[in-house]
């Protein structure tokens, strides 16, 4: 066997290996409205846990550093 033989049949054994996967989707939208809500808690929780920490390192630096 030649060298281009032996790379014709790796490319032959690869193209299987290659093969797409089907993906399939859900056309109707039937997620649970909680999600939406849990997605929303977390968000404005972590929102307000930065601004409190700002608003935290506001006071240190108008209160404690400047005298």
């Amino acid at each position: 066997m030649s060298k281009l033989d032996l790379t014709e049949q790796h490319a032959r054994e690869r193209v299987g290996f290659a093969a797409r996967v089907p993906i399939s989707t859900s056309r109707d939208d039937t997620r649970d409205p909680a999600d939406h809500r849990m997605l929303y808690v977390l968000g404005f929780g972590i929102a307000g846990a930065i601004v409190t920490n700002a608003l935290v390192f506001i006071y240190f630096a108008a209160v404690y550093a400047s005298g």
